[in-house]
């Protein structure tokens, strides 16, 4: 039996929130860990790599409506600043993708949008990855995920 999303993200709030005090995150959201639900879900990692507005977001995602895909998704994003506690983001980069019988190389786009919790080290943003599959030859237009976030920085 697999275990749902939704329990896998109260699974981290839970564990995150009673192991970390509760902070503002105005100056601590340098790098943030987290779960990612979509068709591909899985964990998901941002980095503010090149401070403001430079962010690296990694991705190890699980497809299993396809035959258990596995990726490794790697992206560059550019952090559009909205208000104190929402941003919207751009960008693009590349993807690894393999199961027992295939394997693919996709290259994939991303918009989204992010909020940072007020009182809590956590956030969640809304995201739409679109992807070519350099292999196949084929664009994939399906994938919305809703991911929530962990400041790491909020531990130290």
């Amino acid at each position: 039996m697999r275990p749902s999303v939704t329990s896998i993200l109260f699974f981290f709030i839970f564990l995150f929130g009673t192991s970390s005090p509760l902070q503002a995150q105005d100056d601590s959201y340098h790098n943030a860990l987290g779960v990612r639900g979509g068709p591909i879900s899985g964990i998901t990692y941002k980095r503010f790599q090149f401070p403001p507005t430079g962010v690296l977001e990694g991705i190890l995602g699980f497809n299993y409506a396809n035959e258990r895909m596995i990726s490794l998704t790697a992206l560059y994003e550019h952090h559009f600043f909205m208000s104190y506690r929402m941003n919207f983001y751009a960008g693009g980069g590349l993807s690894i993708a393999f199961n027992k019988n295939d394997f693919e190389l996709p290259v994939e786009g991303i918009v989204g949008i992010e909020y940072n919790l007020e009182t809590f080290p956590i956030n969640f943003s809304l995201d739409y990855k679109p992807a070519y599959r350099i292999f196949d030859k084929k664009f994939v237009f399906n994938e919305f995920a809703l991911s929530a976030r962990f400041f790491i920085d909020s531990w130290f």
